[in-house]
């Protein structure tokens, strides 16, 4: 089976085309999902979902446990690049949702409204901003914003999961903003998520050869899996965020035996779950760095581009250097597509 052109670019298609040819049976590629294999993040989208329909399984008390005072010391969030108090949003989030709650019983409409308003962009805009605050970051945020599934069963989430991703995959790419009522905080994002056709074939042609495809990622493991069969990719294995179960439901801690796969915990898993190292490794942000970087027996790395590069800034050097283990791989942000050129 042969890679297709599709949207590579040229230096890509051609070492990726050499790179399967020499593929030996049983080798290991591992993938990240959300930015890698597909454009934008399934489990932004999930939460959003969750958010706007009001579909947790949690009362008030419950999110008040789940949203923190401070994090590690860290009492101030990065608030579209402004500091806020983190206990005065929080206490914000949680009047809005109970009074979401009580006025609905009383019909009171404009009150619900604004409640809805200040709930919505604020549950929003504090998961953006602990990924984004110095000394909490995706290293926090990531595993936090797992926690809010609390409450629901695997049932309950295969079946959200499915209509948050047929809703994305058919959504058109556009921008998107919501704002608190007073000004605090606003959450902005692009609508619409979309496969990438080209990581799909390379999984493919993986497969085809006799190797095995796993995906690491720092969404949700049974969201991911659910995307992965509903769009037919190619993958044995999904690693991902797993809460632990209690009576058949979610719990607010992460399973055990799992570290936070991110970073790290990325290294840490697979290690755990794979007795050889993976011979190709994909991936785009600073949290799939360490799997990136930490695998010697890894003979191909492609790195697909983002805006802000952060750590990846110095795996992108190598690659346009020429520097044959290391691949980039350009995106059309504007059609959620691979761009054809020029790359490294």
């Amino acid at each position: 089976m042969k890679l297709q052109r599709l949207n590579w670019n040229r230096r890509n298609y051609d070492a990726l085309g050499e790179f399967l040819h020499g593929a030996k049976p049983g080798e290991i590629a591992v993938f990240d999902w959300d930015n890698t294999c597909i454009f934008n993040d399934i489990g932004e989208a999930l939460l959003r979902r969750l958010t706007f329909d009001l579909a947790f399984a949690f009362d008030a008390k419950a999110l008040a446990a789940a949203i923190p005072d401070s994090v590690a010391g860290v009492g101030q969030i990065l608030l579209n690049g402004k500091p806020f108090p983190l206990k005065q949003m929080k206490a914000a989030i949680i009047a809005a949702y109970m009074g979401l709650k009580s006025e609905a019983r009383r019909g009171n409409r404009a009150h619900v409204d604004e409640n809805y308003r200040i709930f919505t962009s604020g549950l929003l805009a504090l998961n953006r901003a602990l990924e984004e605050t110095p000394g909490i970051g995706c290293e926090f945020a990531y595993p936090w914003v797992n926690t809010l599934l609390q409450g629901l069963s695997p049932a309950e989430l295969d079946e959200r999961a499915a209509a948050v991703i047929r809703s994305e995959l058919e959504e058109p790419l556009r921008r998107h903003s919501l704002q608190d009522p007073l000004k605090r905080w606003r959450y902005d994002w692009t609508g619409g998520i979309r496969l990438y056709p080209e990581m799909k074939d390379l999984a493919d042609c993986w497969q085809e050869s006799g190797c095995r495809v796993a995906v690491s990622t720092a969404s949700n493991r049974q969201l991911v899996e659910k995307m992965i069969a509903m769009t037919r990719f190619p993958c044995r294995q999904v690693i991902g965020m797993e809460l632990a179960l209690f009576d058949g439901r979610f719990g607010r801690t992460l399973k055990p035996g799992l570290q936070p796969n991110l970073g790290r915990g990325k290294v840490v898993n697979l290690r755990a779950r794979f007795k050889r190292e993976p011979a190709l490794v994909a991936g785009d942000s600073g949290n799939d760095y360490e799997m990136l970087t930490a695998f010697p027996s890894a003979r191909l790395h492609l790195l697909v581009r983002r805006p802000r590069p952060g750590r990846m800034s110095a795996l992108y050097r190598q690659a346009l250097s020429g520097d044959p283990r290391f691949l980039l791989q350009d995106v059309d942000r504007k059609l959620g597509s691979f761009a054809s050129g020029p790359g490294a």
